[in-house]
């Protein structure tokens, strides 16, 4: 006589690939731990839906979870009878493949004792009621040869550098250096540069005060030494 086992394969969700078997009467999905089969997911409820079996039938039934339960794409509302490859998802990122495997017993043909020993190889062996084992062929060990050298190497991460292919380093005193040559050669320096600025307009500003300073003043500066300026 066949038997039938039931199981449900997640296909996406938090554990895809893993296999709940269906074996009791009853088996509840959800969140729960308290759950026969238990998915740790935030589309889940805690108690969601649940597989039962009548009459060497599954049927599944939603337990009025918050995102619902689908078979073949369609919500259902009753609970449904379950057929070999038909898909249930729980919420909307949960999937579960439903399965039914029938197990065909194997086919033994028990041989009473009497008619064991009437057989050919039985009197061939009547000591053993066996024969011997074939011989087995005999090979020789091959002996380990050594891949020929080709000039490349195995390596399990990036070359390594040696120590003769490292970039020797730069001492710096010698970095220091080179930064104050380059500020040489790139002109005067910063406070020189605006002690000139200052210089050229302090020079202007006296330039254009005398240019535009009245004679009276020239008078007064020179002590009425210029012509043209009034005698003491």
């Amino acid at each position: 006589m066949s038997a039938n086992k039931f199981q449900a394969t997640m296909r996406s969700g938090p554990m895809p690939g893993k296999t709940f078997p269906i074996e009791n009467e009853e088996a509840i999905v959800g969140r729960d731990l308290a759950n026969d089969i238990v998915i740790s997911d935030p589309e889940v409820s805690r108690r969601h839906a649940r597989f039962y079996i009548r009459d060497e039938n599954v049927f599944v039934e939603d337990m009025g979870s918050t995102n619902g339960t689908f078979l073949n794409g369609e919500r259902i509302s009753s609970p449904q009878q379950l057929r070999n490859g038909d898909v249930v998802t729980l919420g909307e990122s949960v999937v579960l493949v439903f399965e039914k495997i029938t197990e065909e017993p194997a086919d033994t043909v028990a041989v009473p004792p009497e008619e064991a020993t009437d057989s050919p190889i039985a009197d061939a062996f009547p000591d053993e009621g066996l024969p011997p084992p074939p011989p087995q062929p005999h090979f020789e060990p091959e002996t380990y040869q050594p891949p020929a050298d080709t000039g490349y190497y195995r390596q399990d991460g990036p070359k390594q550098p040696s120590p003769e292919e490292e970039e020797p380093s730069v001492p710096l005193m010698s970095i220091r250096e080179e930064q104050k040559k380059k500020a040489k050669q790139g002109g005067l320096p910063t406070w020189m540069i605006i002690l000139i600025v200052a210089i050229v307009v302090i020079v202007c500003v006296i330039a254009v005060t005398l240019w535009f300073m009245p004679a009276s003043w020239w008078c007064a500066i020179t002590f009425d030494a210029l012509a043209g300026c009034p005698l003491p």
